[in-house]
């Protein structure tokens, strides 16, 4: 058992979620830019507030193309970001002794990865498509970012 590959693996799957984050605070950026939606990022991304979610998921269906399956994905996503950066270690301290509890932690982590990876990318999609249609520099997306 590499305990060093699960902190690795932690980091990057932390790594994902970070640029998850920073895909739909520059969504909502444009979004509020653009078209006056009023959505609060520290909501979705410090507050898990579902409510806000549905007015990201809503603005997107409505200014996008965000099917059932790319919500899904989203919540899904958000709520593995939310349980590698606030749960994982607690709920697997057994992975450091056991080796049945490190090959369940690993691939648990690996499910959670994917789907916030996942995420990453449909987010990506709309930053870029966004950008691009309303001819705006990603350098000047206004993200808000905790110093």
């Amino acid at each position: 058992m590499d305990t060093s590959h699960l902190y690795r693996e932690v980091g990057e799957a932390l790594h994902i979620a970070q640029t998850l984050e920073t895909h739909i605070s520059a969504l909502i950026a444009i979004l509020n830019e653009r078209f006056h939606a009023q959505i609060d990022a520290e909501q979705i991304i410090l507050a898990d507030d579902p409510r806000t979610l549905g007015q990201l998921i809503r603005e997107l269906k409505r200014h996008g193309d965000l099917g059932g399956e790319g919500a899904d994905i989203l919540k899904e996503a958000l709520d593995a970001r939310n349980y590698i950066t606030h749960h994982f270690f607690m709920r697997n301290i057994y992975a450091f002794s056991s080796d049945n509890a490190y090959t369940a932690a690993l691939a648990a982590l690996s499910k959670h990865t994917k789907q916030i990876a996942a995420a990453a990318a449909i987010t990506s999609g709309f930053v870029q498509a966004f950008s691009e249609h309303f001819n705006i520099k990603l350098s000047d997306v206004l993200v808000r970012q905790d110093t």
